[in-house]
């Protein structure tokens, strides 16, 4: 999440920007109106307030993802397991109903915060879970193997989504 994108990995992906040849409207909608919405959320400037300075833009977007996520999953258990602080934050904004943990209760999660891969989490996942994996470029080996649905590749970020109503589709996204 704190590495910044080579312009050259960005252009290569380029052709992947904003849902372009993506055909299923499910897919083509969430990375749309999740990934890409560019109008200001509620809590975005309260937010922003306290983030430290270092957070730069790509950071600041990342964290506006994690929030619209939040607020259009509104999950009621949303786990995060080495995060920091403002991500947590970002994420209880989204859907203030939801208990935030920092470990793996018992039943399952509605959405997952990884720093890395954790075998353990995956039998907490539902069919209506999401799984965010941060530092995708080291575990995509991991992240492909993930009995997911729906799995969107934002080069920094990883989207798993375990809706089965769906077909098995990978998407690469230029975020």
């Amino acid at each position: 999440m704190y590495k910044t994108t080579n312009p050259l990995i960005w252009l290569c992906r380029i052709r992947h920007r904003c849902g372009y040849g993506v055909h299923s409207p499910y897919a083509f909608r969430f990375i749309t109106d999740i990934l890409y919405m560019s109008l200001p959320y509620y809590a975005y400037d309260e937010l922003d307030r306290n983030l430290p300075f270092r957070c730069m833009f790509r950071v600041r977007k990342i964290l506006h993802m994690l929030l619209r996520l939040s607020n259009w999953r509104q999950p009621g258990t949303i786990i995060c397991l080495s995060a920091h602080a403002y991500v947590r934050q970002y994420l209880q904004a989204g859907c203030r109903k939801a208990e935030v943990y920092e470990c793996i209760p018992e039943g399952k999660a509605d959405l997952c915060w990884l720093d890395g891969p954790d075998e353990r989490i995956v039998s907490h996942l539902g069919e209506q879970s999401v799984l965010i994996l941060d530092h995708l470029n080291r575990h995509r080996t991991w992240f492909r193997s993930l009995p997911a649905v729906l799995t969107f590749d934002l080069y920094d970020i990883g989207i798993a989504l375990f809706d089965t109503k769906y077909n098995k589709q990978h998407y690469t996204v230029n975020f």
